[in-house]
């Protein structure tokens, strides 16, 4: 058998090569796909995550304005408590609370106007002072309790 000629082997070498090629071109090619869907879904995930914290904020927010608004309906409690004539020292302990925090309470408290006589400051409860006059009024009855 006759030895196969140079020209031949040449043409074979090369399409040995360009298979080689095409093949490394479909696998690089197919990186490429993998890579792009890659970066999709990353932004896909930073997209799900940045809506969740947004649910999360406005979830926080109406949260808090719940929260502040029952302290202040709490604070109308104490108010009331006090309208009924009892000390402040005594609704203080009643309540457990100290002197810093019966005047938190009382400072937001919102007035509900059915439960007060009138807008008139002169049938106002003497509390209708100012916070620290109220602070040095709890503490003076604390002291003398």
């Amino acid at each position: 058998m006759a030895a196969p000629r140079k020209s031949a082997q040449q043409v074979a070498a090369r399409e040995k090569a360009r298979a080689k090629a095409q093949e490394l071109t479909e696998r690089h090619e197919r990186l490429i796909d993998l890579a792009a869907e890659f970066f999709e879904q990353e932004q896909q995930a930073e997209q799900i995550r940045a809506e969740a914290q947004e649910r999360a904020d406005a979830i926080l927010a109406k949260a808090e304005q719940d929260a502040e608004a029952a302290a202040k309906e709490a604070g109308v409690k104490v108010q009331q408590m006090l309208d009924t004539g009892e000390s402040r020292a005594a609704v203080a302990a009643r309540l457990g609370l100290s002197a810093a925090e019966m005047k938190r309470a009382l400072d937001g408290a919102v007035v509900d106007p059915s439960s007060t006589d009138s807008g008139d400051p002169k049938t106002a409860s003497p509390l209708a002072g100012t916070a620290d006059e109220i602070a040095e009024q709890v503490t003076a009855e604390t002291k003398a309790a």
